[in-house]
């Protein structure tokens, strides 16, 4: 009987075993010895090979607020702008981990080419050709009435077929296309594919005056700066009734 039992037990072991094998969910302490240190669920995977689409091409250091209040501070991070996921350089093994989205409220990278002020916050925008939502990861550029965040979106430029010792491969170009999100206060948001006289017209045609007017006195056929952006933003912010 004994014996029996030790073989049902050794056979529901391994198709434990067996199931665990295929996950690579990863949930670390950020600190070593440290119970209370907040953690980062996600999933390890490879290094992806492309460097074009990454919003930072090198690993940097940075905060993550996480949605249960928690934050986990400077660790390095980097966010790619094709996958729309932020990725994190785990110190032990030296792989990425995919960070889990649904628990990130926003994150902060110290210091991009020297700007301290680049952070990126998680909101919920509406399918193209859908009234369903989805929640992305959007650079916040200004913070007002109106606040405007970026999501660093891309296409394929270009698409080849090549033929290589291993075999035949595809290989993409890609292009970026950046996408501006401008929120209200009650959460709405509106996407537009630039910050042009035309898409801004469309955006508040109520106001196609003033926003004319504004235009002729900066000079500019369309804003591109940051500091052009918030200029841009406290105006729309005073002229658009919410």
């Amino acid at each position: 009987m004994r014996r029996r039992l030790k073989i049902i037990y050794t056979i529901l072991l391994l198709i434990i075993f067996q199931s665990l094998q295929g996950q690579t969910y990863w949930c670390c302490n950020c600190a070593e010895n440290t119970k209370t240190e907040p953690r980062l669920p996600g999933v390890l995977v490879a290094t992806p090979a492309d460097t074009v689409t990454w919003f930072n091409k090198n690993w940097l250091p940075g905060d993550i607020f996480l949605n249960s209040g928690e934050i986990v501070r400077n660790i390095n991070i980097k966010y790619s702008g094709l996958l729309d996921e932020l990725f994190w350089l785990e110190p032990k093994s030296g792989k990425p981990v995919k960070i889990d989205k649904e628990a990130i409220q926003k994150f902060h990278f110290q210091s991009v080419r020297g700007d301290t002020s680049v952070n990126f916050r998680k909101i919920k925008i509406k399918r193209e050709l859908s009234n369903d939502s989805i929640e992305v990861l959007g650079q916040e550029i200004y913070r007002g009435n109106l606040s405007l965040f970026v999501r660093h979106t891309f296409y394929v430029r270009q698409r080849e077929i090549i033929n290589t010792n291993s075999g035949i491969i595809q290989r993409d170009s890609y292009e970026e296309d950046p996408l501006y999100i401008i929120c209200f206060m009650n959460k709405k948001t509106v996407a537009l594919k630039g910050l042009t006289r035309k898409n801004l017209y469309a955006f508040a045609p109520d106001k196609k005056e003033q926003i004319k007017q504004f235009f002729n006195q900066s000079g500019h056929l369309k804003v591109e700066t940051n500091d052009e952006i918030k200029v841009l933003m406290q105006f729309l912010g005073s002229v658009i009734n919410q």
